[in-house]
């Protein structure tokens, strides 16, 4: 027994004739009489009792009438959820990021993604960067978004889009009137910064000791806006992706860097092996979204 077979036996059931069924399924009808006896020979029962008048369903006939159509539609659903999910049209994304992204575009790409593909279900985990590699190889994440790029074993890295970083300071600091700041302003500062594992932290602490001085960290935390809290307290001072510019400006000043080579750009991460067709959509989502910010 197959779906076509039921196809047949649906359109005799409801015809009651196996020449207006022939003629609707554009077959000629010695075909349709035999795929409808190999139907019943399959399933040790008669479907249709047969005359000069037509063809009128057993009551195993209408037994199985009933269960037909339901296989049928479920078999036309399950066929064009799948073309869907194949086009990126339907499915399910799971979305790694750290913690500073939630801050900015990719809030405001997800919810326009969710409003043009209502089909496609997400979940968002909070993880760091050398977490997110794991997952991805592990099948857990579809897409990672950090400042790390990386060409780990079957990863693969784009930028997503380009970010620069920004020094934080107390508005009273006497550095926050400056209209940038170079590197070794932060010579004699107290630091307060992202978790050392971060990228961007790791980053900027190889520029200072480029330019000749280690960074006095005093304070780190995972949660940026813990960092700017401790800032506008008076604290110290940081460095931050410009992405957190919105937040604690009754009490902190951001402050462009000179040329210093120090950004924040972001990148997607992807698994070299995964089905990306969802994924993708999405970071065409986000990369839209920066070109007509």
């Amino acid at each position: 027994m197959n779906i076509r077979q039921l196809e047949y036996f649906i359109a005799v059931a409801e015809e009651r004739n196996f020449s207006r069924a022939a003629e609707r399924l554009h077959m000629s009808q010695p075909p349709l009489s035999q795929q409808i006896k190999l139907l019943e020979d399959t399933l040790d029962v008669r479907l249709f009792d047969r005359s000069r008048q037509g063809a009128k369903l057993t009551l195993a006939g209408e037994v199985l009438l009933v269960q037909a159509k339901a296989i049928v539609s479920d078999c036309t659903r399950i066929e064009q959820v799948v073309r869907r999910a194949a086009e990126g049209l339907e499915g399910y994304i799971r979305i790694g990021i750290i913690n500073s992204l939630l801050h900015g575009i990719l809030p405001t790409a997800l919810r326009r993604f969710r409003e043009l593909r209502p089909n496609i279900e997400w979940s968002l985990l909070e993880l760091l960067p050398d977490k997110q590699e794991q997952a991805l190889l592990n099948g857990d994440i579809d897409i990672g978004f950090s400042c790390n790029r990386t060409s780990y074993g079957d990863l693969t890295s784009v930028l997503a889009y380009p970010q620069q970083l920004v020094a934080a300071s107390p508005r009273s600091h006497a550095l926050a009137s400056k209209m940038v700041i170079g590197i070794n302003d932060l010579k004699s500062e107290n630091l307060i910064m992202l978790d050392a594992r971060s990228p961007l932290t790791r980053e900027i602490l190889a520029t200072c000791r480029k330019s000749g001085f280690n960074a006095r960290i005093v304070h780190t935390s995972t949660d940026p806006t813990v960092v700017l809290s401790l800032v506008g307290a008076g604290l110290g001072m940081s460095v931050l992706p410009a992405n957190m510019q919105g937040f604690y400006r009754d009490q902190v000043t951001f402050i462009p860097f000179e040329a210093d080579g120090l950004n924040a750009n972001v990148y997607a991460t992807m698994s070299r092996d995964a089905d990306l067709t969802v994924a993708e959509r999405f970071l065409s989502q986000v990369t839209s979204l920066v070109i007509n910010a």
